[in-house]
């Protein structure tokens, strides 16, 4: 008896720590590879980078890399998007997202070359002081916003849509949608600059970057590979289409059936 219940007792330790074990883990997941194309690759703790796929999960503490003529798109467990530019390289330094515990909030992300573009989710909503995005030259914090930044010595930041902020050891400086800005060094106030003044790299990246469908506010210009939640309109697009045509076909069926039944009344009353 005692030998049954002690075998209870460590089945229901080793269970509980089983448990415990799968939820770190779980709470360490960070974001999934939505879309990629090229060489996109992962690195973890100083481990050998890996190629990524699409639907891997990525944890945080995660470094992606995305070499020459290759992009990824991230979305986050929060509903944010990210997408990386070639040649590009993120760190996914601290990420946190419970639901039901916003005071556990925390993204921390340090692009440490290229060209990104963000699309805030629920974290950056409801918990806008618990984002940053790290650059040289320059932190982000966001209000609610889609941004883009490329390193291209000096970093440069647009935003379009919300409200960011840009800060560095001279101060903080704000812009909104449709504003460029440009840290020159870290001292510097990082200062609102007109389309003109972009270098080319920098006008390619947000080019391409901002043409990107990552929400509901997509881009008019958009092209390229179709992102998933492109793929989403267009499939309620066509679900809503191919109701409309079935409605035309059972009404065109009607109204083919109604003259048939029509010709043949007088070849009925002439029998009779």
């Amino acid at each position: 008896m005692h030998k049954k219940r002690g075998w209870g007792i460590a089945s229901a330790i080793l269970a509980s720590a089983i448990a415990g074990v799968l939820w770190a883990a779980g709470a360490l997941a960070a974001a999934m590879v939505a879309d990629l194309e090229g060489d996109v690759r992962v690195e973890v703790a100083g481990a050998k980078s890996r190629a990524l796929v699409p639907g891997q999960r990525l944890d945080s503490g995660s470094r992606v890399t995305a070499g020459s003529g290759s992009r990824v798109l991230l979305r986050f467990d929060d509903g944010q998007w990210a997408a990386l530019h070639e040649n590009s390289a993120l760190h996914i330094e601290d990420y946190r997202f419970q639901p039901q515990a916003p005071a556990a909030d925390r993204a921390i992300f340090v692009l440490l070359r290229g060209a990104l573009r963000i699309v805030t989710g629920a974290l950056g909503r409801r918990n806008p002081e618990a984002f940053e995005l790290r650059a040289p030259k320059m932190i982000v914090g966001v209000r609610g916003t889609d941004f883009m930044v490329a390193v291209v010595n000096p970093t440069y930041l647009s935003v379009l849509q919300g409200t960011v902020t840009a800060t560095n050891t001279g101060g903080t400086a704000t812009f909104r949608a449709g504003d460029l800005g440009v840290a020159a060094d870290d001292a510097t106030l990082t200062a609102a600059i007109q389309a003109n003044a972009l270098p080319a790299a920098a006008s390619s990246a947000f080019g391409r970057l901002g043409a990107l469908r990552l929400a509901p506010r997509a881009s008019s210009g958009a092209a390229g590979k179709v992102t998933p939640p492109q793929v989403g309109q267009d499939a309620a697009r066509r679900a809503r289409e191919l109701k409309e045509d079935l409605g035309r076909d059972r009404a065109k069926e009607a109204a083919d059936a109604a003259r048939e039944q029509a010709r043949d009344i007088p070849s009925k009353a002439r029998v009779k």
